[in-house]
């Protein structure tokens, strides 16, 4: 979600200026979003049906794609700046950025301990063996690799998002036969049962976890520095990988929910395992749920790796920026910045103790606020500097623009509204974060 994505940073040692084509990126894209189908999206079904997820999905598609029309127009226009953070600060100042990047790093932080609960949940299903002994193991595995100097993360992405989408593809073809659309109906009363059984409200109220069938595709945009023909490519490389997803997402929506029924899958950690042991005496059904479980949980803890390396790196560089204590930004022998992979495994840690469904909402809103400012930035910039040279102009321009930020603050309110009092908190966490910055820089300021 910044510059310093492991999957797509510029800095990175092992990618170079023009190395990268736009199927490269868009592969890239898909294979960040990619674990958000293995597990998260299903606690939507039981907020707004199977009829409420795909509408809130549809909606997220239309997000994604006027956000990466923005992203693109920002990345080939002022290459130079960075990542989220850089954006913000070039269009409202320092604050807004700092309010910007910290929302990216907490939730990366955040969405690494979740990252660490699904893979404790598949475990489980998958072999049986669960609790805190694993979560630790995981945790303490990647932060000794990060801190060993494990600076790049591009192939170890890129591996598990094909191994995501193969297995992805082989789960639903294997349970087309199994599907049933009564399935897909939720129950909402004695004999009755419907499509959306919340009605609209509930569609609303379902969006964050749609949203998640696509989180992180967006980061893809950051490999612009890296690409060839980067005002042609990274467009058609944003808008393959978020149809891609989408369509892979879609497949999963319906194919599982049909398979195993909006009702039992709507509240599980593992909807792929349970979609599979719904049919456990089928030919085969006990070769596919460990193929599945070895490559969701692969998937899974390499998404961890990866938001770890991004998260530590964020506060790195919101340390580097000034944003932060100094100490953050400091490094090992082996050139790993320590200091912020023990912080962000601390996180992790809190989040990873906490129920999925709710860490959830609150990683997500995190993430929202990033977008609504980022977008916020996109149109005040064509307000502010219309002379600045946009080799690539944004499909729907502010318009497109207006439109996402509409969807963002959407989802920032359907997050509110469903777990208001951890967002109280989160809020009141963001408040005293900004406090303390302007207070800072007003002290320093005065000498």
């Amino acid at each position: 979600m910044n510059a310093e994505s492991p999957a797509v940073s510029g800095d990175s040692p092992g990618l170079r200026r023009g190395a990268l084509g736009w199927r490269q990126v868009a592969a890239l894209g898909i294979a960040i979003a990619i674990s958000g189908n293995t597990a998260g999206w299903n606690y939507g079904l039981a907020i707004g049906g199977w009829g409420g997820m795909l509408l809130a999905a549809t909606a997220m598609l239309v997000l994604f794609l006027c956000l990466t029309q923005t992203l693109a127009e920002l990345a080939v226009a002022l290459p130079a700046v960075g990542g989220f953070d850089g954006f913000v600060q070039r269009a409202f100042g320092r604050t807004a950025a700092y309010l910007a990047g910290m929302s990216v790093a907490v939730a990366l932080s955040v969405g690494a301990g979740l990252a660490v609960s699904f893979t404790e949940a598949y475990l489980s299903g998958w072999t049986g063996i669960h609790g805190w002994s694993i979560k630790l193991l995981i945790v303490i595995a990647v932060l000794i690799l990060q801190l060993r100097g494990a600076q790049e993360a591009v192939g170890l992405t890129a591996v598990v998002g094909v191994v995501a989408v193969l297995i992805l593809i082989g789960f639903c073809a294997y349970l087309v036969p199994t599907f049933e659309v009564a399935r897909l109906y939720s129950q909402v009363g004695p004999g009755e049962r419907s499509l959306l059984p919340h009605g609209i409200s509930g569609a609303a109220g379902c969006i964050p976890f749609a949203l998640f069938l696509f989180l992180g595709v967006e980061q893809a945009v950051h490999a612009a520095s890296e690409m060839r023909d980067v005002q042609r490519s990274i467009p058609k490389a944003l808008a393959t990988a978020i149809l891609a997803v989408f369509v892979i997402g879609f497949c999963v929506l319906l194919i599982a929910t049909g398979a195993a029924g909006a009702d039992r899958l709507s509240t599980v950690a593992d909807p792929l395992i349970t979609a599979l042991a719904t049919h456990h005496s089928r030919s085969g059904a006990l070769l596919m749920t460990r193929v599945v479980g070895a490559g969701v949980v692969m998937a899974i803890v390499g998404t961890f790796f990866s938001l770890t390396y991004a998260g530590s790196r964020q506060f790195y560089h919101l340390a580097l920026g000034g944003f932060l204590p100094r100490r953050l930004g400091r490094v090992n022998r082996r050139q790993a910045p320590a200091p912020a992979l023990v912080l962000v495994t601390l996180i992790a840690l809190i989040s990873a103790s906490l129920p999925p469904n709710g860490t959830m909402v609150v990683f997500i809103f995190l993430i929202s606020v990033s977008h609504a400012l980022l977008l916020a930035a996109f149109i005040r910039l064509r307000t502010r500097e219309p002379l600045l040279e946009r080799p690539y102009r944004a499909i729907g321009g502010p318009i497109a623009a207006w439109l996402a930020l509409g969807l963002s603050l959407s989802v920032m309110a359907s997050c509110f509204q469903l777990q208001p009092r951890a967002l109280s908190v989160a809020l009141m966490v963001i408040a005293l974060f900004i406090i303390q910055f302007t207070g800072s820089r007003r002290l320093a300021g005065n000498y």
